[in-house]
């Protein structure tokens, strides 16, 4: 068992000190005791004061780290000793946009050991819109949002790297469009991109419907320990009633972080933040072919903790 060397003073239920009353009103509070014969009661009262801190904040240290509280005239291993017995605190937050190499930050002296790390994988693009003629219509659902992940990284706190999907792109004519990319943190979390919208292609025969995105929603995988597994949301469809009047793209997934691409009446709208899915194409009325909307780049938070 950890021992404490600080020892409080004068803390006996009989001991000679001032009251508290009396201790406040004395003016040696503000200038300290001056030349002349002392007052036991009164010097017994400020030494225990100070005394009785240090005593519980060096059993406190070796409660928590399990290290003796040692009196032997250093401060290095107390003030050390001090710093680790307050685990848990936020130290600071990393955020990564691009692909890069994760280290674990060092604050004040104190080196992150613990971590949550929150991620989303990139959103695939809307599908395209093949070139129509005067009684058809082509149009593109929206691209799947990324899937969101959470790790806890309870100790042992590592670098790792840190892989930022990058968004699916549009493509145009009436094909699908591109998923998006995987976000990971090591092989701790992997957040999968979200697949890209289906096209209708040039069709004529309403009601004309653009399914969203091909393939299962993106989802989270991982080795580490996984406390959130979101699956992407899918894209929403298009929809012509008619190839002459009622028609509209699909609109892209929203993520947790962002919003898809709107619904359009031609080419598809890119995503409006990380992880979220570009809309679809639309082409009408003999219009020419049209990409659908990117979807936006993956993205990674690590909050770092003591």
């Amino acid at each position: 068992m950890a021992t404490n060397d600080f020892l409080p003073f004068a803390v006996g239920g009989s001991a000679n000190v001032l009251s508290q009353s009396a201790y406040a009103a004395l003016s040696a509070i503000t200038n300290g005791y001056s030349s002349g014969v002392a007052q036991s009661a009164a010097l017994n009262k400020t030494w225990r004061q100070s005394s009785i801190m240090a005593a519980v904040l060096a059993q406190f240290i070796s409660d928590q780290t399990g290290a003796n509280s040692a009196d032997d005239g250093t401060t290095a291993t107390l003030l050390a000793n001090l710093k680790k017995s307050m685990p848990g605190r936020l130290l600071g937050i990393q955020v990564f946009t691009a692909s890069s190499a994760y280290t674990p930050g060092t604050y004040n002296g104190i080196t992150a050991t613990k971590a949550r790390v929150r991620a989303i994988g990139a959103g695939g693009a809307g599908g395209g819109a093949a070139a129509s003629g005067a009684s058809t219509v082509s149009i593109g659902a929206g691209g799947c949002a990324g899937a969101y992940g959470e790790l806890l990284v309870t100790s042992g706190l590592s670098s790792q790297t840190v892989t930022i999907g990058a968004g699916g792109t549009g493509v145009s004519g009436g094909s699908t469009g591109n998923a998006g990319g995987s976000t990971s943190f090591g092989a701790l979390m992997v957040c999968g991109g979200g697949p890209g919208g289906v096209s209708s292609g040039a069709a004529a025969a309403a009601p004309i419907i653009a399914t969203p995105g091909t393939g299962s929603p993106a989802a989270v995988t991982g080795s580490g320990t996984l406390i959130v597994v979101g699956r992407g949301a899918l894209g929403g469809m298009g929809l012509a009633i008619n190839a002459s009047a009622a028609f509209i793209s699909g609109q892209g997934a929203n993520s947790q972080w962002g919003q898809g691409g709107q619904q359009s009446i031609s080419a598809g709208l890119g995503a409006n933040g990380p992880g979220a899915g570009g809309s679809g194409a639309l082409s009408a009325l003999s219009g020419a072919a049209a990409a659908g909307g990117p979807g936006g780049n993956g993205y990674l938070i690590v909050e770092e903790y003591a």
